[in-house]
């Protein structure tokens, strides 16, 4: 006797189609009479009343029958095919057909009162997508909606909705709303949605059902902030009574206690053989019969948490067809009932294999023992479905639950043990792990590493990108973080050196609060420099590529460790370096931009920021030579503080680089380039420096950087003018005398050289110059030839090249070229000096050459000075 003459299985479900599983909103006004949704009778048929329903209809009976406070918002959380659709289509039922809705209640023995003058809004926001969701509103009431900058106002609307009452239920809203591309409209929408649901809250003229995935996300980030009725489809009791009342007509007016004896004669088979709580599977049993509970496990709970099927949805499908298979011969329904020789089910089951290979090898196996074990169809399924949902300690199935899905009374305890022993020495894809049982694929690399990789979580992934983000993109470990939370963020910040850069990588687009965050209340605030990605869709820890690929890459790693075999071992190196190359390619493809403080308000309001784009290339080294060329180069710092000269006199050096480390909106500083611009100012007479040795001003200042933080700044000092010195009157060349007593004038002569009486013969005179400091060769180059033009008649006899190059916080020594690291590598810090002297007689052209050849340094200051002989006209 079947269990059919118990549960009688719906004609649906053992029909060619087999059980619709998917309730769709937009199928309401379909014309297929087939289709569920479009006839509230039958769908009321096929509705169980789960503790869920229970408690809107609850609410709702509050809401509309009393007059007690009552949330006019609901929300139904879940993922897809957990039932939000479902439920959003009852409360659609309940207001539009309150007859049939009361028919049912009464049925179920429940209570609800529902009022008959309610108008009714439906709408399912990824086939009817609207830009501006009001006006989905004011459209139903043939009234215009309002133009204006913003969303209507409370008041426009409740001028529209009068005295009616309306229910307003938005299936796929959270995608309704993430695919309105303008951020601003966005917005509006959002508002427009709080405001109903404030509003809903004060009034029962609205009230609002909504559909969203998570409250974390938009809108119901905001809708959560309400008094609410929230529904997140998690009583796993419920979502088992419901798969028995959509398979089985008879399913409530079954009479559990009818089958106790099938239940006993199953168990007492099993427990001859197994350690376990047989009252509380005996009761467990009854629960989920004609199904065994280890196959409602594995359905309910094991296959959603590896991504397969979608909840429920998936579950009657897959149930859906054992029943169909099943119903005229089975007592019960086991694991190894979902038989891979049905292609119905290896098709559901490619769910929960990436590309079938696990199947097929189970099949395959299968196939080669079917003529020697009579159960190995029943024990390759059972152990395939173990197979698919399980890892860890827990991949595989364990004898005791192979044994009570396989022994029955037509299949014995030998007859389970032959066909064990015949799969570990045939079946080549059949792996023993202690007391457990599996199905794996060594003999393919890759996807050996794809089934390895689902035995990582999320969190585990989202680890290994970070460390790939720090240590080979970024290239900079010590002082980086990667974002995972504000308040996180924050206190690594604190534990880093505050008197250094800081990097925070979001590795998503922040919204303006989340800034305001992270700097607010923090030390050297200007120290710290915001990346975001140039994508604004881009989400490094929740991307689906990225996180498989690291998956892909740590199970990579790991197989590569354990590997005995020398070409294997290179096969999952070269995956793990493959993956590893799509994670980066992935990530460098998404850009990077910094976040350019102009003010830091009071509040997020008041804030504002630019969003500078940086090179794709994004290591710390190439972001640093991108904001000191780019953004903030010498230049601008030295505009910046003679802006502020009134500011900066009197004070220390160190504590003007001090203000500028802690203050946003300031130039961010890198390489020393804040007291480079200080020395400029001194030397072009804007400030003066005091020191303890000396004071300068419009002159070179010979302190070294610690001598020089140490200094002030101090108001120019004024060059005193000098008298000239009376010069003694020279003697007469006839007679010696300082006053001649010559008698008679003196001979004329002449010049032998130039045959003038007043010698006309060139003068030569020496002359010092220097170029300042210039960020490359080619700049250098054109300034000395500029500089040059401007005297005649020269000759260059002696000139010194100066090149100075200072790099803190280097992550990696490697980038800096041999010259000046040799073979150091690994972090530090270098400053170095070269100085190269010539002297002869050279012309501006051979200088020009000379400067051209000088060595090429990335990032390094160079400066000339020059001794230069000109002849002057005499006379």
């Amino acid at each position: 006797m079947s269990y059919s003459s118990y549960l009688k299985p719906r004609l649906e479900t053992i029909s060619e189609e087999g059980v619709e599983g998917i309730i769709d909103v937009a199928n309401l006004n379909s014309s297929n009479t087939k289709k569920i949704e479009a006839d509230p009778e039958l769908f009321f048929n096929l509705t169980y009343p789960t503790s869920d329903i229970q408690k809107v209809l609850e609410q709702i009976n509050i809401r509309f029958s009393s007059q007690k406070n009552s949330s006019g918002l609901f929300l139904f959380e879940g993922l897809k095919g957990s039932g939000k659709s479902h439920l959003l289509l009852l409360t659609y039922n309940l207001f539009k057909y309150p007859v049939i809705a009361q028919k049912w209640i009464n049925q179920n023995n429940l209570q609800c009162s529902i009022p008959n003058d309610i108008i009714v809004f439906i709408n399912k926001f990824t086939d009817t997508p609207y830009k501006y969701i009001w006006k989905l509103i004011f459209d139903k009431f043939d009234r215009k909606a309002p133009e204006g900058i913003t969303h209507p106002s409370l008041q426009e609307f409740k001028e529209a909705l009068g005295d009616k009452r309306i229910i307003l239920i938005f299936d796929e809203l959270e995608q309704g709303i993430k695919v309105i591309d303008d951020t601003a409209i966005r917005a509006q929408n959002i508002a427009f949605l709080q405001m109903l649901s404030e509003f809903s809250n004060r009034s029962k003229q609205v009230t609002m059902f909504a559909s969203i995935y998570s409250d974390r996300e938009e809108p119901g980030s905001t809708l959560k902030r309400v008094p609410r009725c929230i529904v997140k489809f998690d009583n796993a009791k419920d979502q088992c009574n419901i798969i028995l009342h959509r398979l089985f007509e008879n399913c409530l007016a079954f009479n559990t206690k009818s089958i106790i004896p099938i239940v006993d004669s199953y168990v007492n088979i099993w427990q001859k053989h197994i350690s376990s709580d047989i009252e509380e599977l005996k009761n467990r049993f009854q629960e989920t019969y004609p199904f065994s509970p280890s196959l409602i496990d594995i359905v309910l709970k094991k296959i959603p948490a590896r991504g397969g099927f979608q909840n429920v949805r998936g579950a009657l499908s897959f149930l859906g067809n054992l029943v169909k298979l099943t119903h005229t011969k089975n007592d019960i329904i086991t694991p190894a009932d979902a038989s891979l020789e049905d292609k119905a089910n290896t098709i559901m089951l490619r769910d929960l294999d990436i590309g079938g290979d696990l199947i097929n090898r189970a099949v395959e196996n299968m196939e080669e023992l079917k003529s020697k074990v009579p159960i190995a169809s029943r024990l390759a399924s059972s152990v395939l479905l173990y197979s698919l949902t399980g890892f860890g300690v827990d991949k595989g199935g364990s004898r005791n639950q192979l044994v009570s899905d396989i022994l029955s009374p037509t299949i014995d305890i030998n007859a389970y043990n032959l066909a064990i022993m015949s799969f570990q020495k045939y079946a080549s894809y059949f792996h023993t792990d202690g007391d457990r049982f599996y199905f794996d694929i060594e003999e393919q690399p890759e996807a050996k590493v794809e089934y390895r990789s689902l035995n990582y979580q999320d969190d585990h992934a989202r680890s290994f990108i970070i460390d790939i983000v720090k240590s080979e993109i970024f290239r900079e470990t010590s002082s980086t973080i990667v974002l995972t939370s504000v308040e996180q963020t924050k206190q690594l910040l604190n534990d880093f050196d505050k008197n250094r850069l800081r990097y925070v990588l979001t590795g998503r687009r922040l919204i303006q609060e989340e800034r305001h965050n992270i700097y607010y209340g923090m030390d050297m605030r200007n120290l710290i420099l915001l990346l975001e990605p140039k994508d604004d869709t881009f989400q490094l820890l929740s991307d689906r590529d990225l996180l498989k690929w690291a998956k892909r890459a740590i199970a990579a790693k790991e197989l590569a460790e354990n590997a005995r075999n020398t070409s294997r071992k290179s096969d999952f190196e070269r995956i793990a370096r493959t993956d590893q190359s799509y994670i980066i390619e992935r990530i460098k493809r998404a850009g990077l931009v910094f976040i350019h403080w102009i003010t830091y308000g009071s509040n997020v309001r008041d804030d504002q920021i630019e969003l500078e784009p940086l090179s794709k290339d994004f290591n710390k080294d190439k972001v640093l030579e991108s904001l000191s060329h780019d953004y903030f180069p010498l230049l601008r710092i030295k505009e910046h503080l003679e802006s502020r000269l009134d500011h900066i006199k009197e004070k220390l050096v160190k504590d003007i680089d001090a203000e500028y480390k802690a203050t946003l909106g300031f130039p961010i500083v890198t390489y020393q380039l804040l007291t480079k611009a200080v020395r400029e100012l001194c030397r072009e007479g804007l400030i003066g420096i005091q020191h303890s040795k000396r004071s300068y001003c419009r002159e070179y200042i010979d302190l070294s950087e610690p001598e020089f933080v140490n200094a002030k700044v101090i108001d120019p000092i004024q060059e005193q003018p000098t008298s000239p010195l009376p010069q003694p009157s020279p003697a007469c060349a006839q007679c010696g005398q300082k006053t001649c007593v010559c008698g008679e004038p003196l001979p004329q002569s002449t010049c032998p050289k130039c045959g003038q009486e007043t010698c006309m013969c060139p003068k030569k005179e020496m002359v010092s110059l220097k170029i300042l400091p210039k960020t490359s060769i080619e700049n250098l180059r054109e300034e000395t030839a500029s500089r040059l033009q401007q005297y005649q008649d020269l000759e260059i006899i002696k000139v010194c090249y100066k090149i100075f190059y200072q790099k803190n916080d280097i992550g990696d020594l490697s980038t800096i070229p041999n010259l000046l690291r040799g073979n150091l590598n690994g972090q530090g810090d270098v400053t170095a000096e070269i100085a190269i002297t010539k002297t002869g007689r050279f012309s501006k052209s051979q200088i020009e050459q000379q400067i051209e050849s000088l060595p090429s340094i990335s990032g390094a200051d160079y400066s000339i000075d020059i001794t230069l002989e000109i002849n002057k006209k005499g006379g």
